[in-house]
Formats: C-alpha cells, sequence, structure tokens
C-alpha cells in the first residue's frame, strides 16, 4: 500500500511503487568538492568556501559543507551534470541546516535566462524550500508544467545551490543529490473560510464570488467626494438611534482622527506589496520588498499588498456602527479582461497572523529571518500564515472602491484577535493595476478608513 507524503499543505502520493534513484552526487570522494564554485553573476555575492565534511551525511560517510559569509543568493555551481533529464521526472535533495531558513536548487539550460522577470523566470528550473533546523528533504517536481526543463531551451548545463540571505559564517549541508522517474501527483489541501457577515463558507474568493454573482449590481462610478457624501448621510441616520456616535476617518497625515487632539494627523497605516507568482524561478521577483512605493498592484492572492490599519485610538469593546475601507486606483483606464462594470467581480479581506515589517516582507520572509511557512503566507495548517476567514467582502466599483469593512473593524476591536492586518485581493475579475498606497504624495489619494462608533 502507498505511503503518502506531507509537503507544507500538500499532500504528495507516489503514483507508482518506488524505483531505484539516479544519485548524481554523493560527495563520498575526497575530491567531491572540486566539481563545484562559486557563481559569480553580474551580482557580486560573498563568496561561499566550498568543501567536503564527515557530518550531517545522510548517504555514506559525507556530505558537501557550504559556509557563507552573507549576501543575499550566494550560490555555488556545478557543470557535471547529465545534459538530458527527460527521463527524470522527480528531484530531491537532503539538506541539513541550522535555523529556519530558505534554500534552493536551479537548473540551468543552454537558453536560461539570468535577473528578473517571466521570461526569465520561467527559463530556468528552481525548486526554493523553506527548510526547519535539522535534516531537511527537499523535493521537486522537475516536468511540473510547461516550462519546465523544456526543451526548447537546450541541453542542461549546470546545476545550482542557493540560500537566501545567509548569515555570515553559518553553514549548510547537501548530501544525496538525486533524480528518479516516478510522478508525484499532488493533491492540494482544501482551506474553508467562513465569510463574516454570511452564513457561507467557501474555497476561496473565486467560490464567493460565483456564490454571490446574482446579487451584482453594476457599479456607477463615484468621486471620493461623493462617497463621502453617502457615509456622511448614514452618519446622520444612525446618530437618530445613537445620538453619542462619532465618525472619523483614519487616513496616515490626515488631522480630526483623535477628537481630544483635533490637531494630531493619523500615522497608524502600513502597506506593503509583494509578489509570490511563479513559478519558482522568479526568486527574484519574490524577494523583492515595495513597501516604500507611492502605487501598487491589488489583484489575486499571489500579487497583492498588506495593509495593516493601527485601531489603538478606538477602544476594545467599542460598539462599531460602521465602516468602509476606501482605496483608490491611480491608473485611470480598466483592462478589458478586468473591468468591475462589464461582469460580477469580489474581492476579499484576509487577515494575517505574523506581524510583518513594512520594508521587510516579501514573499519568502514577512520580517527580517522570520518566515512564512509557504511561499507568499500560503500556510494554513499549524502555526497559520493567514487566518482561513474572510473578515470582509465586496464587489470591485470603479476608480475608488468603498467596501464595508463594518465586520472587520469588529474582528479586531473585540479584544479576541491581534490585528496584524489583511491582505485584499480579488477573484481576478476586477484588477487595480496600480492603486495609491500610504505613501501616495496626496493625501487625500491614500487608502483610508471611515469609521462611525459609539466611545466605551
Amino acid at each position: 500500500m502507498l505511503s503518502a507524503l506531507l509537503l507544507g499543505s500538500l499532500f504528495v502520493i507516489p503514483a507508482a511503487e518506488p524505483k531505484p534513484d539516479t544519485v548524481l552526487f554523493d560527495f563520498e570522494t575526497a575530491d567531491a568538492a572540486m566539481a563545484w564554485a562559486n557563481f559569480g553573476g553580474k551580482t557580486k555575492e560573498p563568496a561561499v568556501k566550498i568543501a567536503v565534511s564527515d557530518t550531517n551525511a545522510t548517504s555514506g560517510k559525507q556530505s558537501l559543507k557550504l559556509t557563507f559569509a552573507g549576501g543575499t543568493w550566494p550560490t555555488v555551481a556545478t557543470k557535471d551534470v547529465p545534459k538530458d533529464w527527460a527521463k527524470f521526472h522527480n528531484f530531491q535533495a537532503d539538506v541539513t541546516v541550522e535555523r529556519t531558513c530558505v534554500v534552493g536548487f536551479t537548473v540551468m539550460q543552454e537558453k536560461s535566462q539570468r535577473g528578473q522577470g517571466w521570461d526569465a523566470g520561467v527559463s530556468r528550473w528552481t525548486k526554493t524550500a523553506f527548510l526547519n533546523k535539522g535534516k531537511n528533504t527537499i523535493m521537486g517536481s522537475l516536468h511540473k508544467d510547461e516550462y519546465s526543463l523544456h526543451p526548447r531551451f537546450g541541453d542542461i548545463v549546470s546545476l545550482e545551490i542557493f540560500m537566501y540571505q545567509p548569515h555570515e559564517g553559518e553553514s549548510i549541508f547537501i548530501d544525496s543529490i538525486r533524480v528518479n522517474d516516478r510522478r508525484l501527483e499532488v493533491r492540494p489541501e482544501r482551506t474553508k473560510f467562513p465569510v463574516l457577515g454570511t452564513d457561507l463558507v467557501v474555497e476561496s474568493v473565486q467560490e464567493l464570488g460565483k456564490k454571490l454573482e446574482k446579487q451584482w449590481v453594476k457599479p456607477t462610478e463615484r468621486t471620493l467626494a461623493e462617497i463621502e457624501d453617502e457615509f456622511t448621510t448614514e452618519f446622520d441616520k444612525l446618530r437618530k438611534t445613537h445620538p453619542k456616535a462619532i465618525k472619523v476617518v483614519l487616513r496616515d497625515g490626515e488631522k480630526g482622527f483623535d477628537t481630544s487632539n483635533p490637531d494630531k494627523a493619523y500615522s497608524g497605516w502600513k502597506d506593503a506589496y509583494w509578489s509570490s507568482h511563479g513559478p519558482d524561478g522568479l526568486t527574484l521577483d519574490r524577494a523583492e520588498n515595495l513597501g516604500r512605493r507611492e502605487t501598487h498592484e491589488i489583484f489575486m492572492r499571489h500579487r497583492s499588498p498588506l495593509m495593516r490599519i493601527d485601531f489603538s485610538s478606538i477602544p476594545n469593546g467599542t460598539n462599531i456602527l460602521h465602516a468602509k475601507l476606501v482605496v483608490q486606483r491611480e491608473s485611470k483606464q480598466y483592462s478589458k479582461d478586468n473591468d468591475p462594470f462589464a461582469r460580477p467581480t469580489m474581492w476579499v479581506a484576509e487577515p494575517c497572523n505574523r506581524p510583518w515589517d513594512e520594508y521587510e516582507v516579501n514573499a519568502y520572509q514577512y520580517a527580517k529571518d522570520k518566515y512564512w511557512k509557504e511561499i507568499g503566507g500560503r500556510h494554513y495548517g499549524p502555526d497559520l500564515d493567514f487566518l482561513p476567514i474572510y473578515i470582509a467582502h465586496g464587489q470591485g466599483q470603479g476608480m475608488i472602491n468603498a467596501w464595508d469593512f463594518t465586520h472587520a473593524v469588529r474582528y479586531w476591536t473585540d479584544g479576541k484577535h491581534e490585528n496584524h492586518g489583511f491582505m485584499l485581493h480579488g477573484d481576478s475579475r476586477d484588477w487595480l493595476g496600480r492603486a495609491w498606497s500610504r505613501e501616495a504624495k496626496e493625501i487625500r489619494n491614500r487608502p483610508a478608513l471611515y469609521l462611525v462608533y459609539v466611545p466605551k
């Protein structure tokens, strides 16, 4: 009977009984390290010390020891590899590390490209892995898509090993680099997301959009002033039943949010865009932090920003009556394939479970040396990256979006949940190719929360 391997949140089930591996490197000879050398490239990285070690061997008595001197992507490479891997489907390597970190392998072909961007990223096969202290087995499918090790890129010319942001003086140990012809059937675990304010439970924003598409109403373009007038009208209605209600705007740089200090400007917003777009070859793109940009893309789960709104000026237990999250487009045109006026669209806010750093967060880490459990924080198992719940949802609305955020604010001010912000992402039918961030020069362009509450 076949057994299942659990890798992250994926169940990997061998499709057939295991066949013998082809071992590419076992590092058992005295000169085994001679086949490997530092890869310089255009970006100079600190040199890696390469040696054979008699510790942390997982097969035989020796392993390859790589000792780093810092850097971002220091890499070692070998050309001593088979030219054709067409018959192999699975790559494996044993890696022993001293701490939680990210280590990866890349296979380069004759026409593979270096650098950032889609064309370069898909021209090389890469497997990155989040490793825990001790021994880890990295496993990757060699032909998982139409790009991986495609014959159009020519013969295989090298195999590379890299580490992301290693500490100065730390070592990793590699052993038993092997390939085989086993095909692995990957079955993603299904995550259920309750939708606050409804009795719905869905597996994705796409499913939520389909369930609610009959409720879609074609939006009308509105100015920020019109949205504010609508909110004021709603506030006036609420004041009739809640005469002590207060209306505030939480927007970076805007005064008036603190009723006891009206000249104080709000400074509690933070946001940062990063991409976890696949495939794994897009390592440079995934490692980029864009927390200081004036605009950013807001799209699907793998290409959207994190945001956090500081509610410390609102005591826990406060009666939250009404809230709107306002996000404005910078771009003035809609994509033909992503038009919120042409068909039903859906957006959700998914709460983060990590204390992320605005200027460090990317697809690998949420703060310096603090790593997600999976690329882009897609781990919903024990020690969650994000919480499996949608705390707000709504359809796309045009140049200026004003989503109901009442349940989300209540969620964070009930005294039960830590506020680590949220990711705003959609079902792909709408696309904010460029939306203003909190760094926008014009204060009125910045995202904001419009809020009505009764003080505790």
